[in-house]
C-alpha cells in the first residue's frame, strides 16, 4: 500500500495572515492509490528548456498561473505538498483516474472520498504539461475563498524540474538543464533535502534544544518555525533540554487548536509554548530571531522565509539554494507578533472566534480568547471568506474596526492594526 501524504496545505495564511489558523491538510490514502505510475505518465513538451514566469507573492508563498482549457487559473507552488491538489469541483476538461481506492483520512482521523483525475494539458509559462494527476474532495476548498484553484506538488521537482522562485521580482524560473543555477548558487546558503519519500522531502534542523528532520514547506503561507506539542513534549522529559526550552520560553497558556482538515473543522484545547530561537541552522542557513508556537500538528519551516530570500531547488543536486535579498548569508524573522490574533472557525459554519496572546495588541484591548467576531469594518462576519474581503482591503500597518460579542453577552468594539 502506498501512503500519500498531501502534507501541509497551509494555506489560510496567505489569505488571512493573522486570522486563522492554519490550514494542515495532511492525508493519506486508506487504500493503494499509486502515484509512481501517474507520475512516470507526466510528460514536458520541450527539453533543454528555461522558461521565466511571472507569478504573484503573498507573505513569500509564490502562486503561479496557468493555462488550462483555454482559461488562466492559479495553483499555488506548495514543496510540502507531494502531489497536485485541486479545490474546485469537478470540471469537464478533468479525466478520471482508475485507482484501487480513493478512500482518504485528512488530518483529524475524519475519512471520505477524495478522487483522483489527470489535468490533460497545463500550459504553465511556455512549458505544456501533459497528464499532471491531482486529488479532490472534501470541502477545503470553502476555506480558500478563490485566491487560487489548487496545488502544484514537489513531484515535479522530482520529476526533472528546478525551479527558482524569485520573490524579490515575482518571477519564477524552471528548467529541465542540470547546472543552469550553479553559477548564481555559488557562494549562498546551501541547504540539501532527503526525499522520506519519492516525493517528499525533509530538511536536517538544528535547534538550541535538539536536532530534527523537518519540512521546508512553501505551502506553509506566512509561518516561519514551527514545532509540534509532541516533539516539545519529548524534549521536556530531559532535563536539560527543559532547562533550555524554559530559558526560550516567552509565553505557555493554555488556547484553542483549530485544524481544517479534508472533512471538516476540529478544534481542542492544548498548552502553547511560544519559544524565541536565537539561531536555527539549516544546512549552512543561519535562521536568527524567531519565535516558533508549538500548537501544530507537525514540525517545519513555512514560506515566511521567502519573505527575506528567493530560493533555488536544484532537483539534480536535491539542494535548496536561498538567495537573502539584503546579499547576506542569514535570515533574521523577527516575527515575535506573529499569530497574536487568530480567528478560527468554530465549526462548519465558517463563525469566527478569537484565538488571543496575553503580550498581543488586542489582548491589551479586551479581547480574549472565545470571543465572537460579529462585524469587521461594519460588515456582518458569518463566514471566512467575507473576513477575507475586508481585510484585504486594509494595507499593513492600517486599522481594522472589530466588533466582538463575548460568551456572557458582553460586545467589546476595538481597532486592531493589521499586522502585515
Amino acid at each position: 500500500m502506498t501512503r500519500v501524504f498531501l502534507a501541509s496545505f497551509i494555506l489560510m495564511k496567505a489569505i488571512i495572515i493573522m486570522a486563522l489558523a492554519f490550514i494542515l491538510m495532511a492525508t493519506h490514502a486508506e487504500g493503494q492509490v499509486k502515484w509512481k505510475p501517474l507520475l512516470k505518465a507526466v510528460e514536458f513538451s520541450e527539453r533543454d528548456f528555461v522558461d521565466t514566469i511571472r507569478v504573484r507573492i503573498e507573505s513569500g508563498a509564490v502562486i503561479v498561473p496557468v493555462e488550462i482549457a483555454g482559461q488562466e487559473r492559479h495553483l499555488l507552488f506548495d514543496t510540502g505538498a507531494e502531489h497536485g491538489f485541486w479545490f474546485g469541483s469537478q470540471e469537464e476538461w478533468m479525466k478520471p483516474i482508475d485507482v484501487d481506492s480513493t478512500i482518504w483520512r485528512d488530518v483529524n482521523g475524519k475519512t471520505g472520498a477524495a478522487s483522483v483525475f489527470k489535468i490533460p494539458e497545463m500550459g504553465m509559462g511556455n512549458l505544456r504539461l501533459s497528464n499532471y494527476p491531482v486529488s479532490m474532495g472534501g470541502h477545503i476548498g470553502d476555506y480558500i475563498c478563490g485566491q487560487f484553484d489548487g496545488l502544484i506538488g514537489f513531484d515535479l521537482v522530482t520529476k526533472g524540474l528546478s525551479v527558482k522562485l524569485d520573490t524579490k521580482d515575482s518571477l519564477m524560473i524552471v528548467t529541465d538543464r542540470k547546472g543552469f543555477f550553479d553559477g548564481e548558487a555559488k557562494g549562498q546558503p546551501t541547504v540539501k533535502y532527503w526525499l522520506a519519500k519519492p516525493t517528499y522531502p525533509l530538511v536536517y534542523v538544528e535547534l538550541p534544544f535538539g536536532n530534527t528532520y523537518m519540512s521546508f514547506d512553501t505551502g506553509a503561507v506566512g509561518h516561519g518555525v514551527d514545532l509540534s506539542n509532541q516533539a516539545l513534549a519529548h524534549w521536556l522529559k530531559k532535563e536539560k533540554k527543559r532547562e533550555t526550552i524554559d530559558s526560550l520560553a516567552q509565553l505557555s497558556d493554555t488556547t484553542l487548536n483549530t485544524n481544517i482538515g479534508l472533512y471538516g473543522v476540529h478544534a481542542d484545547t492544548l498548552v502553547e509554548r511560544v519559544v524565541h530561537l536565537p539561531t536555527v541552522q539549516m544546512g549552512s542557513l543561519t535562521v536568527k530571531d524567531a519565535y516558533a508556537s508549538s500548537a501544530n500538528m507537525s514540525m517545519r519551516i513555512g514560506s515566511a522565509l521567502l519573505k527575506h530570500a528567493s530560493l533555488i531547488i536544484d532537483s539534480a543536486k536535491k539542494r535548496y539554494v536561498f538567495l537573502p535579498h539584503d546579499g547576506s548569508r542569514d535570515i533574521t524573522l523577527n516575527d515575535k507578533t506573529s499569530h497574536s490574533m487568530r480567528l478560527i472557525p468554530t465549526d462548519s459554519t465558517g463563525t469566527l472566534q478569537a484565538v488571543v496572546r496575553k503580550d498581543s495588541e488586542a489582548y491589551g484591548k479586551r479581547v480574549r480568547t472565545g470571543d465572537l467576531l460579529i462585524e469587521a469594518d461594519g460588515i456582518p462576519i458569518d463566514d471566512v471568506c467575507t473576513y477575507t474581503s475586508v481585510r484585504q482591503r486594509k494595507k499593513p500597518g492600517e486599522e481594522i474596526h472589530f466588533l466582538f460579542r463575548s460568551p456572557d453577552g458582553t460586545e467589546k468594539r476595538v481597532a486592531i492594526a493589521r499586522t502585515e
